[in-house]
Formats: structure tokens, C-alpha cells, sequence
């Protein structure tokens, strides 16, 4: 007696299903990515090393970008949802290329940390703004001693300076 051939299961439906499903998770964006609520904008000239002078405003935290750095990428992947969105000290942040940026209520974001940052206390800032005007000069020597600069913040500014 012959017995009929049990139907041999197709794997082209399991494989159409695995394809998909790997295409829908190399298309969108990450699971933890996620847009701002508003609009980010770039950060106010205070926070771009070659923009410091001497009469910017001069914070207790102060982080300045390097000119290197591609500002306007980092504010459009925020905006296209590809940022880690995260909250430091109450405040809303993003995280994207290596740095790590928060944002005011209106959507300014500010620089906090990474590549292509320096992080300057309100002595080093002031210290940068001498040096963009007199470089690493002897006048700029002598600005810095009248205003009581302490060696460690003259070097971290003069390193940020350099990077500028």
C-alpha cells in the first residue's frame, strides 16, 4: 500500500519573513533614537572656539567646539531622529558622532562633551579670549598675569586655542 508523501514544508514563506524583517531593521532608525519634540538649532557663537573674545560672556562651564567639527551634520541627524536622546541634571540631551549636546526649552543646543570639545571653567573661557586676540604672546602673557589666570586654565586654553 502506498501512503500519499506528506507535503514538504516551504521554507520560502519563513525566508520572506526573516528578509523583511531584516530590511525593516536596517531602514529605520534605532529603537532608542528618537526626534526632538521641537526643532534643534546650532549653538550660539559663544560655544565656537574662533568666535570667543574677550567680552563673551564667560560662564562657571564653558564648552567650545573645535572649527573641525561638522556642526550643522550633528544638529541635522538630531533633527532626522538619528541622536541618542538621554537627560543630564534635569536636561534634555543628544548624543550623536561622539559628542554629547543639550538643549535649551527653545531648542539651542549647547555643546556638554566629546570630540572636539573643550570643557573650560569660566578663568580658562576668559584665557581664550585673550589668546584669539594676542595669540601666544608676550602681551597676551602679560594680559593673563594682571588678570590672575592660573597656569592650568592658561594651558587649557591654549589648547583649546591651538585646536581652534
Amino acid at each position: 500500500m502506498h501512503r500519499p508523501a506528506a507535503p514538504r514544508p516551504s521554507i520560502l514563506l519563513p525566508l520572506a519573513t526573516v528578509l523583511m524583517a531584516l530590511g525593516v531593521l536596517l531602514i529605520a532608525p534605532p529603537a532608542w533614537a528618537d526626534k526632538p519634540a521641537r526643532p534643534t538649532t546650532r549653538p550660539v557663537d559663544r560655544h565656537f572656539i574662533r568666535k570667543v573674545d574677550q567680552s563673551t560672556v564667560a560662564k562657571d562651564k564653558n564648552t567650545v567646539i573645535e572649527s573641525r567639527v561638522d556642526v550643522s551634520r550633528d544638529v541635522k541627524e538630531i533633527n532626522d531622529g538619528k541622536a541618542k536622546k538621554g537627560s543630564e541634571s534635569g536636561t534634555m540631551t543628544w548624543s550623536i558622532n561622539g559628542r554629547t549636546y543639550g538643549a535649551h526649552d527653545n531648542g539651542t543646543l549647547f555643546p556638554i562633551r566629546g570630540s572636539g570639545l573643550h570643557e573650560l571653567n569660566r578663568s580658562a573661557f576668559k584665557a581664550l579670549g585673550v589668546y584669539n586676540k594676542f595669540k601666544d604672546t608676550p602681551r597676551a602673557r602679560e594680559i593673563l598675569d594682571k588678570m590672575g589666570i592660573s597656569p592650568g586654565d592658561r594651558q587649557a586654553a591654549l589648547k583649546a586655542h591651538k585646536a581652534g
